[in-house]
């Protein structure tokens, strides 16, 4: 666990342990979007404590960049808070929340599953297909749905007078990105959309904050892989030469593969 990095003009960044996940506040005159809320209540009331050591008033807002519990299954610790997610985040929610809550029982510590089973779904209340704007007194934020990649659902923030994105699990630093939920062939091109809002900071779901460089070298890389994978399933390419030639991790590359093909 990090302290609070402000990144840019009132916007902060604090990383967190388990998963290295981000959590990021972005502060206008009259209200505070939070920005994920990490995987259980105990660990957003941890964060609710954190978020004292700030100087901005109470939690206005709250925005899932996607369905997966370690980004959201705290939002029960910030009641009666206005929650923004794409309408597939919500529609995962309500049809999956359950379900993935207790496939993840399978895979924590013991003495962490009574906080998993405690912890309420929450599914966004206010919902974006394409954009929508919050505006939070002197500061408009953008929430953006570019198209599918890490999921079908990503959401992404954009802060433009901070010049700050924040990028959920479209970008990974410091690991591979993760295929369970994902589209191959579509997340290149929603990471150009990222890259073409010009940011000078761009907040991963996972990792250290980084430049607009980290995000196109990924798309390169995602576009490598997809062109590789177009190749096996179009039978000019082994499964093996692929697996070679990725610039990922067998295991990880095994996993998109099959994605690719259930997704194509």
């Amino acid at each position: 666990m990090t302290g609070w990095d402000e990144v840019a003009d009132r916007v902060w960044v604090r990383r967190y342990d388990p998963y290295d996940v981000n959590v990021t506040v972005v502060a206008g005159a009259d209200a505070v979007l939070l920005v994920d809320v990490r995987t259980t209540l105990r660990e957003a009331s941890e964060l609710r404590d954190h978020l004292l050591e700030l100087p901005i008033g109470a939690v206005t807002h709250l925005a899932f960049t996607h369905a997966h519990l370690d980004h959201c299954l705290g939002a029960g610790a910030f009641p009666d808070v206005t929650v923004w997610g794409t309408v597939g985040c919500r529609e995962a929610l309500i049809r999956h929340g359950i379900d993935q809550r207790e496939r993840w029982l399978t895979s924590i510590p013991e003495e962490e599953r009574h906080h998993l089973r405690a912890s309420p779904i929450v599914p966004p209340d206010h919902t974006v297909r394409d954009r929508a704007r919050v505006g939070l007194g002197g500061r408009e934020v953008d929430l953006l749905h570019l198209g599918r990649g890490h999921t079908d659902h990503d959401l992404v923030v954009h802060v433009p007078d901070a010049e700050v994105v924040v990028a959920g699990d479209l970008l990974e630093v410091g690991a591979p990105p993760q295929f369970h939920d994902a589209f191959p062939f579509q997340w290149p091109a929603t990471l150009s959309g990222v890259a073409g809002l010009d940011a000078e900071v761009v907040v991963p779901g996972h990792g250290a904050v980084a430049d607009p460089s980290v995000v196109t070298a990924q798309e390169a890389e995602l576009a490598h892989l997809a062109s590789l994978f177009r190749e096996v399933l179009g039978g000019i390419r082994s499964r093996a030469s692929a697996l070679a030639a990725s610039p990922y991790p067998r295991e990880t590359t095994e996993l998109a593969l099959t994605r690719a093909a259930e997704t194509s």
